[in-house]
This record gives C-alpha cells, sequence and structure tokens, in this order.
C-alpha cells in the first residue's frame, strides 16, 4: 500500500520537503486539502445555497436527500454532485431552544469540491463534520494551479490540517512556485 502525505509546514502555501518520500535529496511544492475552507464551509451559522433537480426529507431518519445536478455553496466553497445526502441531528441548547446541525455530508456520482485554492474530483466524497474528516474516494484527482496529484483514496484531517492519498499508487506532477527574490 502507497501512502502520500502533505503537511503545511511553517505556513507557507504547500511547501514540502520531498526528500524522504522521493528516496532522494530534491525539494518539490505541493499542497495539503485546502483545510480551513472546506471546514469554514460546513461550520458555523453562514447560510447554504443548494440547488437539486429534487429534494426529499426523511424526518424520522433526519435526512435530506438531493438528487441530480446538485450544486451547493457556503462561504466560497462549492460541492457539486449526482446525489447529497445530509443527515442532521437537533442539538439543544444552553437556552433550552434547538438547533439542526448537520453531523455526515456524503456526496456520491462526478463528486467536484472547489475552494479558492484547490479542485478535489472523486466518485465519492463524505465530510465527518463533528469528527473534521473528509474522506474522497474512486479516481481522486487533487489540483492546485498547475500541481495535480492523483490516487484512489484521499483522507484529510480538517483540524490537524493533513491529507493523505492512499490505496494503491499515487501519481503527483509537482510544480514548485515561482519565488520572488
Amino acid at each position: 500500500m502507497t501512502k502520500w502525505t502533505w503537511l503545511r509546514e511553517f505556513g507557507l502555501p504547500g511547501s514540502i520537503c520531498l526528500a524522504m518520500a522521493m528516496g532522494g535529496g530534491g525539494e518539490a511544492l505541493s499542497q495539503t486539502v485546502d483545510a480551513a475552507a472546506i471546514a469554514g464551509a460546513v461550520k458555523g451559522q453562514q447560510n447554504v445555497n443548494v440547488e437539486a433537480d429534487s429534494m426529499e426529507v426523511l424526518e424520522a431518519e433526519k435526512k435530506a436527500v438531493f438528487t441530480g445536478n446538485v450544486s451547493a455553496e457556503r462561504t466560497g466553497t462549492k460541492l457539486n454532485s449526482d446525489l447529497m445526502v445530509v443527515n442532521y441531528a437537533e442539538v439543544v441548547q444552553a437556552d433550552g431552544s434547538k438547533r439542526t446541525d448537520v453531523t455526515i455530508i456524503d456526496a456520491k456520482g462526478n463528486v467536484q469540491i472547489t475552494t479558492a485554492r484547490q479542485i478535489i474530483t472523486g466518485d465519492r466524497a463524505v465530510l465527518d463534520v463533528a469528527g473534521n474528516l473528509l474522506t474522497v474516494t474512486g479516481n481522486v484527482v487533487v489540483k492546485e494551479g498547475d500541481t495535480v496529484v492523483r490516487g484512489a483514496k484521499l483522507t484529510a484531517d480538517l483540524k490537524a490540517k493533513t491529507s493523505s492519498m492512499t490505496g494503491g499508487r499515487v501519481q503527483g506532477s509537482f510544480m514548485p512556485k515561482a519565488s520572488s527574490n
């Protein structure tokens, strides 16, 4: 099993020394998943704009099912897919009132997550909101500028701001960013 891990070091966007992973002494540029943008899109009280061909609410199961040409956008982060199932829970607040919190977002078919910095595509994406975990499977592609990484499964810890590509061979084309010296 091949595992490739990206870490954001020293706050420099996308810079990482790949010497250990490559077995050599070179330096290249890579990226971590745009964790701040994705986490910000699912937390807080901002409006969510969703469009789909149809929607069904399964109140007993605490699910909303959006089908056909699904497009969801919040805080500049977009999710497109063929199907999106949103699991939610009612949470009692300190004042006794209730609010609805999303717990899991499960998108299937032609999934594309777009942030200001990246585009992530795959066959399925599961976002565990409480656990701050994003898992994208099936023909995963992470693209940031000219840098592209492909693999079978992407797992991102949105809180720790780490991500890994697993499940077989990983392919990457890393384009160094120009420095301003």
